[in-house]
């Protein structure tokens, strides 16, 4: 397991020492050109992305959960329209299923971003297993892997940040040398309004009516 580190004064974060995953998408916002195609793939992390990427060009893994499908969309919308910034947010549980496509591209020259939200688990999961399950956790424990280790060996740029007052220099730099990776480590205390209490906040653009009405009639 990495190592936890002194959490930086005036930064929100978890007792584990690492920062909210809401300090990714704050960062995004800052540095990220208004017509960048963002995309969001994962279970957890969508929660927080519905409303951390108010671009207009989104895509995410729907409402079916389809998960794996960040990188290569982002590899796809990199190069479709190789004039824009394109931004791929992925669980780490998720990135995961298709991480060997920064190899494709690299080999392609799809300047991409991809971000890890590295917390180490299938979050949402985890959460469930604590609070309903009597805290029998089994099988949603990741480990803190090297993502950015992995990408520089795959021939992209790379950083692991760690410090949120870090990442948005991180990320200029970043779009600036695409195709890259940035592993950022994220607290696995934040509660995602998905893991609390279904889709409800959800906004009504997303094509989530049906799920939402399944989770608030769930839950009386």
């Amino acid at each position: 397991m990495h190592r936890k580190h002194q959490r930086p004064q005036g930064s929100p974060g978890g007792s584990d020492g690492y920062m909210h995953p809401n300090r990714i998408f704050a960062a995004i916002q800052k540095v990220a050109p208004a017509d960048t195609v963002a995309i969001a793939d994962g279970g957890d992390i969508l929660s927080f992305a519905r409303l951390g990427l108010p671009y207009s060009t989104y895509l995410d893994s729907g409402v079916f959960g389809c998960l794996g499908v960040g990188v290569p969309f982002a590899v796809a919308a990199a190069l479709a329209f190789p004039h824009r910034s394109v931004i791929s947010v992925n669980g780490d549980g998720t990135f995961g299923i298709h991480a060997m496509e920064v190899d494709t591209a690299v080999r392609h020259g799809a300047k991409a971003v991809f971000i890890v939200v590295n917390n180490a688990a299938w979050n949402i999961e985890h959460y469930d297993q604590q609070v309903n399950y009597g805290g029998r956790v089994a099988g949603t424990l990741l480990r803190y892997s090297d993502y950015a280790g992995m990408a520089r060996a795959l021939g992209a740029y790379a950083e692991r940040v760690e410090d949120p007052e870090q990442l948005p220099a991180a990320l200029e730099r970043a779009l600036a040398n695409a195709p890259a990776l940035l592993d950022v480590l994220v607290t696995r205390e934040a509660v995602s309004s998905d893991a609390q209490k279904g889709l409800s906040t959800v906004p009504d653009y997303q094509a989530l009516t049906a799920w939402d009405e399944a989770e608030r009639q769930r839950q009386g």
